[in-house]
C-alpha cells in the first residue's frame, strides 16, 4: 500500500497532529481527512484553551490532549496520571529533549485547563464528519449482513439507523461530586458514590457515537428520557430512532415526527397493543392513532401548542422463538406506515438490531474503563468521561478505514484489537510514523472476524468466584472506630 509520510522525523509538538500520527494515518487512506487538525485547533480556539505557548513549555494543548487520550486505552497502573506524564517524557526524550522530572502536578495543571466541552465538541465532530463520508453503498451491505432486510435487496433507508440507550457510571467520592451528582437516594448516609446517568446516541452501522448527555441519577428531569429531549436536536430528517419501551412516551413520538425522524421502538407497558377501533392491515400489523394527553408540568405552552393533536402509529407484532430470549411476543411502535416497502420483517430485524447498542456501552464502559470516574470534581469528571468516548470514536474511526481497504464491514472488526493497536502504537506512531507502521494499523484491525451474534445465548454467569473484602455497611468514619464490626 502506497502511503504519505511526513518528511520531518519530529512531529510538531504544538499541532494536534501529533495526535493524527499516533492515529497511524496517511493522505492515501480513506476518511484520513476527518482527523482535522486545523479544525481541533478552531474548537479550542472557540473555547479559549491557550497555554503552554513558551517555547520551552512541556505541555502544551496537543501534548495534554494527546497524554488524556492515551490514559483511556490503559487500565490500573498505566492509567494514572503518573504513567501518562512517563508516556509524555518518553515522547520528549525521543525527540532529543530533556524532562527535568515526571511530577504529575504539572499535567494535572494543564488537563484542568482543558475543556470538556471542547472535549466533547471534536468527539462529536469526529462521528458527524465520518458518517458523512461513509459510503451509502456499505451501508445497505451492512444492513444485509445483519439480516435487517429479510429480502434480496434493501429498504431505502433515507437516513440514518441511531439506537439510544442509557447507563450509569460512579464517580470519585469527594463532596463537589456529591453535590452535582448524588448517590443513590436508597442508599444509606455515608455510603454509596457519585452515580452519573448517561444516554447516548449510537449509529448502529458504524458504532461512532453521534451524542451523549450526563445528568444526575436522581431529581427532577433526571429520567433518561428527559436526557434524550436534549439531545433531539442532532437527529436530522430521514433518520430512524431505535429505543426500547422506556422511551416510547407521546411527546418522544411527536418531536421526532415533526423533525421528519422515524421511530420503532417497543410499545411501552402501559399502553395497550391491540387498541379498541385499531386498523387492521393483517394478521400481525395494525394502525391506531394516538391522541395528545394533557400538558405535562415541564412542558411550556408553546412547546404542547407545537405538539400534533394525533399520530398515526403503526403496530407490528413480533414473535421470538430464539431460545434464551426473555419475551416471547411483543409489540414494535413505527411511524413508518409504508408496509409494502418497509416491511414487518425490515422492522422486526431493525428492532434487533437495538442489542448493538448494549454492546457498544460495554465497550465503552468495560473496554475503555468508564465505568468508574476517579476525577475529583464535576468539571473533571466530565473531562474524563468525553475523553474516553473521544477515544471511542478514534478506536471506531479506525475500525471503519480498515474496513474501506480490506473490505469488512464494520461490526465484524474487533474493537478490543483496535484498541491494542492504538495503545501499542501511542507513543511509537507520533515519533516515528512509517509507511510499515500504517501498514500494520490497516491489517492488525481486520486480523480478527467477530461473527453475528444477534441471537447467541451466554449464561451470564462467572466460574471463578471473585476474591472480595466485606463490604462497608457505615461510614467509614464510624468504621474505623470499631474496625470489628465494621462491615
Amino acid at each position: 500500500m502506497a502511503a504519505s509520510v511526513s518528511n520531518s522525523p519530529l512531529p510538531c509538538i504544538r499541532s494536534f497532529a501529533l495526535i493524527k500520527d499516533s492515529m497511524l494515518q496517511s493522505t492515501e487512506l480513506p476518511l484520513a481527512e476527518v482527523l482535522d487538525c486545523n479544525h481541533w485547533q478552531e474548537i479550542f480556539d472557540a473555547h479559549q484553551i491557550d497555554f503552554g505557548n513558551d517555547e520551552d513549555a512541556i505541555y502544551t494543548p496537543a501534548i495534554t490532549l494527546w497524554a488524556l487520550i492515551s490514559q483511556v486505552f490503559f487500565k490500573g497502573e498505566m492509567r494514572s496520571c503518573k504513567a501518562a506524564v512517563g508516556r509524555v517524557a518518553s515522547l520528549w526524550a525521543t525527540l532529543g529533549k530533556v524532562v527535568c522530572g515526571t511530577n504529575t502536578g504539572a499535567y494535572c495543571r494543564a488537563r484542568a485547563k482543558i475543556s470538556w466541552k471542547a472535549v466533547r465538541d471534536i468527539c462529536c465532530q469526529i462521528a458527524q464528519a465520518t458518517e458523512a463520508k461513509y459510503d451509502a453503498d456499505d451501508l445497505d451491505a451492512e444492513l444485509k449482513r445483519h439480516d435487517v432486510v429479510a429480502h434480496a435487496q434493501s429498504a431505502p433507508t433515507e437516513g440514518r439507523i441511531l439506537l439510544v440507550d442509557g447507563f450509569t457510571v460512579t464517580a470519585a467520592d469527594t463532596p463537589e461530586n456529591q453535590k452535582v451528582f448524588p448517590k443513590n437516594p436508597s442508599q444509606k448516609e455515608g455510603l454509596g458514590f457519585p452515580l452519573i446517568r448517561g444516554v447516548s446516541l449510537i449509529s448502529m452501522v458504524t458504532g461512532l457515537l453521534v451524542d451523549l448527555v450526563l445528568g444526575p441519577y436522581a431529581g427532577k428531569q433526571s429520567g433518561e428520557t428527559a436526557l434524550l429531549w436534549q439531545m433531539l436536536g442532532r437527529l436530522k430528517p430521514g433518520d430512524t430512532l431505535v429505543a426500547d419501551c422506556f422511551y416510547c412516551t407521546y411527546w418522544i413520538v411527536a418531536a421526532c415526527k415533526r423533525k421528519g425522524v422515524n421511530i420503532v421502538m417497543k410499545n411501552h407497558d402501559k399502553r395497550d397493543d391491540d387498541p379498541f377501533g385499531a386498523h387492521r392491515i393483517d394478521k400481525h400489523q395494525r394502525t391506531t392513532a394516538w391522541l395528545r394527553p394533557k400538558r405535562p408540568d415541564w412542558m411550556s405552552e408553546e412547546e404542547y401548542a407545537a405538539c400534533p393533536e394525533k399520530i398515526e402509529i403503526r403496530l407490528v407484532d413480533i414473535i421470538i422463538q430464539q431460545p434464551g430470549f426473555r419475551s416471547k411476543k411483543y409489540t414494535i411502535v413505527t411511524t413508518i406506515l409504508d408496509t409494502a416497502v418497509f416491511t414487518r420483517d425490515w422492522i422486526t430485524n431493525v428492532y434487533r438490531s437495538r442489542w448493538l447498542v448494549e454492546l457498544d456501552i460495554r465497550s465503552i464502559k468495560c473496554s475503555l474503563g468508564m465505568d468508574i470516574i476517579r476525577a475529583k470534581t464535576p468539571e473533571m469528571v466530565q473531562t474524563e468521561i468525553w475523553s474516553c468516548l473521544l477515544a471511542y470514536n478514534l478506536i471506531r474511526m479506525k475500525m471503519l478505514q480498515s474496513c474501506s481497504v480490506n473490505g469488512r464491514m464494520p461490526r465484524t472488526l474487533s474493537f478490543t484489537t483496535t484498541q491494542q493497536l492504538l495503545a501499542n502504537n501511542w507513543l511509537l506512531g507520533s515519533v516515528m510514523l512509517t509507511v510499515e507502521l500504517i501498514e500494520l494499523g490497516q491489517q492488525t484491525s481486520a486480523s480478527e472476524l467477530v461473527g453475528n451474534r444477534l441471537d447467541r445465548v451466554e449464561p451470564r454467569a462467572n466460574k471463578r468466584r471473585p476474591k472480595l473484602l466485606a463490604l462497608l455497611t457505615k461510614p467509614r468514619s464510624q468504621a474505623k472506630l470499631n474496625p470489628i464490626t465494621a462491615a
